[in-house]
């Protein structure tokens, strides 16, 4: 009886001091993106060693019609999520981070933030609290089409807080 005892001991101390689970993908993965661009805007995603790199080469006058977006995830409403990454840009450009769902009609579910990059990589950190998600049908976006330059993006991850 002491074993077991014992053993729950340690298995509770276990779960209660464990790692929180990533719920992304890793970024230096090319399968663990869908790269989008539409209208005028142009651009590649491109694996560099330990991070992802997004060109934008060409843009027109929406933000968003050059993005990267990571999919399927389960969020749920009312959940706070904490989305840290280490990202930089050669040019200094813009980016932004949100969450949303990932079908029509595209409305975000509690996250819109946006950066501007430095030419060495730096620690960002996010929180957003989840609204209005569908199950299964929510995505994080790196919404790239505010300037023609270059991000990369290592070191991703979303946790619940």
């Amino acid at each position: 009886m002491k074993i077991l005892l014992v053993s729950l001991a340690l298995l509770a101390s276990a779960v209660l001091f464990a790692d929180p689970v990533n719920l992304l993908k890793p970024a230096n993965i090319k399968d663990s993106w869908r790269f989008e661009t539409a209208g005028e805007s142009k651009g590649e995603m491109v694996i560099v060693e330990d991070a992802v790199e997004f060109r934008t080469t060409a843009t027109d006058d929406t933000d968003w019609h050059v993005q990267a977006v990571q999919t399927g995830l389960e969020l749920k409403n009312g959940t706070t999520y904490t989305i840290k990454f280490k990202a930089r840009s050669p040019e200094e450009v813009t980016m932004a981070v949100n969450a949303m769902i990932d079908q029509e009609d595209w409305h975000q579910i509690g996250l819109r933030e946006e950066f501007q990059m430095k030419k060495e990589f730096k620690d960002y950190s996010v929180e957003f609290t989840a609204s209005e998600t569908v199950d299964k049908k929510n995505r994080i976006s790196f919404v790239l089409g505010y300037n023609k330059g270059s991000v990369f993006v290592k070191d991703l991850t979303m946790v619940v807080k």
